[in-house]
Order: C-alpha cells, then sequence, then structure tokens
C-alpha cells in the first residue's frame, strides 16, 4: 500500500510536473507572441510618426509659402494693384471724358465770351478770364495725378502679422461696407 501511494504521488508529481512545462511552454509562447506583437505595432508607430512627421514639415513649408504671400500681397501687391487702376484704360478713359466734357463746357463759354468781349472791343490780354498759365496748370494737374497714391494701400503692410478678419477690416472701411456683407 505505501508503494502504491508512492507511485501514485510520483504519477501526481509527473502530471503536474508536466502541466507546468506546458503552461511554461504555453508562456513562452505567448511571450513570443506578445513580443512580435509589440515589435509590429512600434514598426508601425515608427512609419506613422515618419509619415506625421513629413506631414509637418509639408504643412509647414505651405504654412510659409502662405505667410510670405500674405506679406507680398500686402506690401507690394496691393501697390501694384494701385498702379494697375490708376494707370489702366478704364481709369484713364473715365478721366479723359471728364476732361473732354469740362473742355467742351469751358471751351463754349469761352467762344460766348470772346463774342461778347469782341462786340465791346475789348481785348482778351487785359481780362482776367484768360489764364495764361494753363499750360503749366495742366502740367501740376497730370503730375499731381501720376503721383496720386492711397493711405489704405501704405498702410497695408502694418496689416502683415494681423488676422484676415483685420485685413477685411481695413479694406472694406472705406465706402461703408463691412466685411460681413
Amino acid at each position: 500500500m505505501v508503494l502504491t501511494k508512492m507511485e501514485e504521488s510520483i504519477s501526481n508529481a509527473r502530471t503536474t510536473y508536466e502541466k507546468m512545462m506546458a503552461e511554461r511552454d504555453a508562456l513562452k509562447i505567448g511571450e513570443a507572441d506578445l513580443k512580435a506583437r509589440m515589435d509590429e505595432m512600434k514598426s508601425h508607430h515608427k512609419a506613422k510618426i515618419e509619415e506625421l512627421k513629413l506631414e509637418s514639415a509639408d504643412l509647414a513649408a505651405k504654412v510659409e509659402d502662405l505667410q510670405a504671400t500674405k506679406a507680398w500681397l500686402l506690401s507690394e501687391g496691393a501697390q501694384v494693384l494701385e498702379k494697375n487702376v490708376h494707370r489702366g484704360p478704364e481709369m484713364t478713359a473715365v478721366v479723359a471724358a471728364m476732361n473732354n466734357a469740362m473742355s467742351s463746357i469751358r471751351v463754349n463759354s469761352g467762344l460766348h465770351q470772346g463774342y461778347v468781349h469782341a462786340l465791346k472791343k475789348k481785348t482778351p490780354y487785359a481780362e482776367a478770364l484768360l489764364n495764361r498759365n494753363a499750360e503749366a496748370d495742366l502740367n501740376m494737374a497730370v503730375a499731381c495725378y501720376e503721383s496720386l497714391t492711397f493711405p489704405l494701400v501704405d498702410d497695408l503692410p502694418k496689416l502683415i502679422n494681423e488676422p484676415l478678419s483685420k485685413i477685411k477690416d481695413a479694406l472694406f472701411f472705406a465706402g461703408g461696407a463691412s466685411s460681413k456683407e
């Protein structure tokens, strides 16, 4: 009976040992599987980090480009626009049409005054209506037109670091319009 109990005890110990060895092997397999998953996750995360770094660099370059574009538009672009509007055919056509209309009125008035003076036998050189400096006045008016500037355009470079809402407010103040329209 003692021998049977010893054999039974050895058999139980062997079974327990085999179970423990099987559990150990399962744990080693699980550990290897877990390590493989962790390595895969690390690799995936490294790839994702590199992808995000590239995306971040691309976005930073775009931001720099947008800031440079904004700076150019506010400092030089507005002046280019001003010159193009100022010297454009639309502006010169309107100014020429107004000038021609005013000239016609002045010519008609001048002819009328001339006939009145002729009938009164007055010499035009003694009359105040004759403008001997008309050509100089015209040259001065042309120079004034050519040097015409717009204070808003000159002030735009000061808005380089401002948000778009402030830039819009500055651009729309003139005619009573607002940037919300």
